[in-house]
């Protein structure tokens, strides 16, 4: 069986899983229908492409080597096996509890401030406390991030969204 074969049968598969989605999602409601049709239409219409994409491909085999092991890179004494539990410096100071504290406080916020606060808060907080933005374009990017949350399920799908205990206090 050939390459360009195994990729079209394969695209076939995905085209039936999404067909199938398509035809079972008619039964529903019309809110009900408003995830699984696009994502099915979606689905079909990359998938179609792809197919055109290997049909009218070569059957050449990619031009760049897929595995490159640099053979220097393995100790001399070592066993080969990786190692398991990362280093102090690839953890940073605050290591694994560090993490789950993050995660702790977003639940936290979503909890007490709502999910609009929350996103924008924690984004922010992140991209400008980690450094991967200035102070500015790290508001900027949370100001988007919340707006695009706000535009797809409070406009878009016409969602009820939770606005925190404190939300409930003051409302």
């Amino acid at each position: 069986m050939t390459r360009r074969l195994r990729k079209n049968l394969m695209s076939v598969a995905l085209l039936a899983v999404f067909g199938g989605v398509l035809w079972l999602c008619q039964d529903f409601g019309p809110r009900a229908r408003m995830i699984p049709q696009p994502l099915a239409v979606f689905g079909i219409v990359l998938t179609l492409i792809q197919m055109a994409w290997h049909s009218m491909g070569g059957e050449e085999p990619p031009t760049m080597e897929m595995i490159s092991v640099d053979a220097g890179a393995i100790p001399e004494g070592g066993e080969g096996r990786p190692r398991e539990e990362r280093t102090e410096e690839q953890l940073g100071r605050w290591g694994e509890a560090g993490a789950f504290a993050i995660v702790a406080l977003l639940v936290a916020m979503v909890f007490t401030a709502g999910i609009f606060p929350a996103v924008f808060l924690f984004t922010a907080g992140y991209l400008i406390l980690s450094r991967h933005c200035t102070p500015l374009r790290g508001l900027a990017w949370s100001v988007a991030m919340t707006l695009a949350i706000y535009l797809l399920f409070v406009l878009g799908l016409e969602m009820q969204v939770y606005h925190g205990l404190l939300g409930q206090w003051l409302g």
